[in-house]
């Protein structure tokens, strides 16, 4: 029995499973050190994972609203199925997406994750459920070759075995961890949120802009009254619009000015911090989210159109800036990401298929590191 957590809950979820195994509720476990055999730590935090789920663009995995939980519903686990999408959302292929959510299932579940693609496949082909759990009868299922694959990928030297020998020592490893240390996780391709959204976005000129428009504002609307006055005496009606006019654009130009230059340091600083704020909620929603270049790029932008200074006031005189902050923003992510493509639920031949990429992969690569080591 093997229990996927999110990385951040990890260690709350360890020590709750010792406090199970010491009250007994564990049948059949008695030692408490067992509780990290049995609690598997996964790749994403529960955020990601939440996100991901609620947002209903991958078909196998689930949020349950009520409990707080994020199911998967095939053998793949959690972390396998977004490793996945999240490769099919950057661009990659379906073979090398499928490749990559194999070894993070590894890393995850050790040889657990091989008993169960195998037993799911075993299960729905008719087999016995009790005979399903067992290392041999999946042994049996794989065949010689790929036992001799899966073990031989996981010998530390000597020559490979084959044949019986191999399905013997395949069961046995399939009852053991040591899957897990043969897997090396891959670390997908990072980008600078924070190079592309300062690249965008100025706390300085939005400041600037807010000023300019506010003063000339102001300035314009004395302007307005005292050129139509003046436009007036000359000839009542069009002189009115025509002097008003004039003198709008003329005072209001100079107020602009000497506004800017008076408060331009103070309100400067409060403007330069509200974007910081809103940059690093930025930050953290990118990675909450899984955003991908394209997607931060294009949210950044859309952020772009709709923040100025008269937002950036709001937020300054809000109770809470970073709460005002992740509430305008969320809903910009969310658009980015909804439009991600449906990811289907994998069937057990796609699961089997890159279970087998994988192992022969981790055997040709363990080969040869012997070789270098003979030479």
């Amino acid at each position: 029995m093997q229990i996927e957590v999110p990385s951040d809950k990890y260690d709350a979820a360890v020590e709750a499973m010792q406090e199970k195994i010491k009250n007994g509720s564990v049948p059949g476990i008695s030692d408490p050190e067992e509780a990290k055999n049995i609690v598997r730590k996964g790749h994403f935090t529960y955020e990601q994972a939440k996100n991901i789920a609620k947002a209903g663009t991958v078909e196998s995995l689930t949020y349950d609203a009520v409990n707080g939980v994020i199911i998967a519903s095939t053998a793949f686990g959690v972390t396998a199925v977004i490793t996945l999408a999240t490769n099919l959302w950057n661009g990659e292929d379906f073979n090398k997406s499928l490749k990559m959510a194999t070894y993070s299932g590894l890393k995850v579940g050790g040889a657990a994750f091989v008993t169960t693609i195998v037993a799911s496949q075993l299960s729905k082909a008719g087999l016995n459920s009790a005979l399903v759990g067992s290392s041999e009868v999946i042994v049996r299922f794989m065949g010689p070759k790929a036992s001799a694959v899966l073990i031989n990928a996981f010998r530390s030297g000597g020559r490979s075995i084959y044949g019986s020998a191999a399905m013997k020592s395949a069961a046995k490893l399939l009852r053991g961890n040591a899957i897990t240390a043969g897997v090396t996780v891959i670390v997908l391709s990072s980008f600078d949120v924070a190079n592309i959204f300062r690249g965008r976005i100025s706390g300085k000129q939005m400041f600037k802009n807010l000023v300019n428009t506010a003063t000339t504002v102001a300035g314009g609307t004395g302007g307005w009254l005292g050129g139509a006055a003046i436009g007036s005496t000359i000839l009542p009606g069009v002189g009115t619009f025509v002097g008003g006019l004039i003198g709008a654009v003329a005072v209001g130009g100079v107020a602009g000015k000497a506004t800017d230059a008076v408060l331009g340091n103070f309100i400067e600083e409060d403007a330069e911090e509200m974007v910081k704020i809103i940059q690093e909620e930025f930050e953290k929603l990118a990675n909450e989210y899984l955003l991908n270049q394209k997607e931060v790029e294009k949210s950044v932008d859309k952020l772009s159109d709709i923040l100025d200074g008269i937002l950036l006031k709001d937020m300054f005189a809000s109770s809470d800036r970073r709460v005002y902050a992740r509430e305008m923003l969320i809903p910009i992510v969310e658009r980015e990401t909804k439009k991600r493509k449906h990811v289907i639920a994998l069937t057990d031949a796609q699961m089997m298929m890159g279970l087998r990429e994988v192992l022969e992969e981790i055997s040709d690569f363990s080969q040869n590191q012997e070789n270098i080591v003979t030479v």
